[in-house]
């Protein structure tokens, strides 16, 4: 039998009985210790890795500045919705809504009653008011911006009766 010790560098063959099919014991070790090295280095890998595993992975680009013009971003606001409503036993004989100057006027109606009005989102103040004429019962009034309360407002009558809210808002 053949003892071998590898250390850094060398391989020592301390010397037995009989070599194997001729071959002395050195180079026999040599084959061995390669054959060893190579399953041992292919052990270290582990299971296949997917394809692209050892592709180098991408790198985040930095973050970049984005200039925007204030014209372009005032223009893309969306409009405030003003939502004007009334409510109630009272018969209307008129009501009239006003939206910077703007008057639409309309008749006999039957409560509920309800209006919804665009209001420009431009940083400007907006000013805007509900009058009805009704008769006999009780109606409410209401002034809604984007589903806040703005104001609202009670009114009651045996006969005729004019009931009216206002404001202002900025777009």
């Amino acid at each position: 039998m053949t003892a071998y010790v590898i250390t850094a560098g060398s391989c020592r063959d301390y010397p037995s009985s009989t070599s194997v099919a001729g071959v002395p014991p050195t180079p026999r070790l040599l084959t061995t210790s390669l054959v060893v090295l190579v399953a041992f280095l292919a052990g270290c890998r582990g299971e296949e890795s997917p394809p692209g595993a050892d592709a180098p992975s991408p790198t985040t680009p930095p973050p970049t500045t984005v200039s925007v013009d204030a014209t372009s971003t005032e223009l893309a606001r969306r409009p405030h919705i003003l939502v004007l409503t009334a409510t109630g036993t009272a018969k209307i004989d008129k009501f009239t809504y006003v939206l910077d100057g703007n008057t639409t006027e309309g008749r006999v109606t039957r409560l509920p009653w309800r209006q919804s009005v665009d209001v420009p989102a431009d940083g400007r103040r907006h000013e805007w008011s509900l009058t009805v004429e009704y008769r006999q019962g009780s109606v409410e009034l209401a002034g809604i911006l984007n589903g806040q309360v703005l104001t609202d407002s009670r009114g009651y009558s045996t006969g005729t009766g004019t009931a009216s809210i206002s404001g202002s808002v900025l777009g």
